[in-house]
């Protein structure tokens, strides 16, 4: 009777095994979830940084807000946050009033997963003759928003002595 009950026991737990083992089998391979790829989204990042470049640089207020995210936050040195693309718009609009440098920007480092990344880099403002009249350092944060990376918050400071 025990050698009964035995193989019984042992006669279940190898289909419940061989049940679990097949199940693991049929789960399609599409289901899993792909890996985030650093290198790629590092690719997508410095494309914004082109894009934002030949819209400051055009004067272009519209393109260049339409980097950032609709709740972004754009820091500028010296003064309160601006809150929202269109308050952001109308920053850059005001300062494209003037004679405005040229910017150049460089990656420095990035890191993030595919909800949010964080940037660090360098950026360089040369005026018509050519010669640097600014340079600094950005931590900027994105997040995806129309399927781009945007700037979530934009926080700068230069590198050059405040004018005294």
């Amino acid at each position: 009777m025990k050698k009964i009950q035995l193989l019984k026991i042992v006669c279940a737990s190898l289909i419940l095994v061989s049940m679990s083992c097949k199940k693991a089998e049929e789960t399609p391979a599409e289901t899993a979830k792909p890996t985030f790829d650093l290198a790629a989204e590092k690719t997508a990042v410095e494309a914004g940084y082109r894009e934002f470049e030949k819209a400051f640089n055009a004067k272009d207020s519209v393109t260049l807000a339409n980097c950032y995210a609709t709740d972004a936050k754009f820091m500028p040195q010296s003064s309160k946050a601006v809150e929202g693309r269109p308050a952001i718009q109308k920053e850059f609009t005001q300062w494209f009033k003037g004679d405005t440098p040229q910017i150049a920007i460089k990656l420095v480092e990035l890191w993030g997963n595919e909800t949010n990344l964080t940037a660090e880099n360098s950026w360089t403002m040369t005026g018509k003759d050519g010669k640097v009249v600014d340079e600094g350092k950005s931590i900027e944060l994105y997040k995806k928003e129309e399927g781009k990376w945007k700037l979530l918050r934009d926080c700068y400071n230069s590198n050059m002595p405040q004018a005294k």
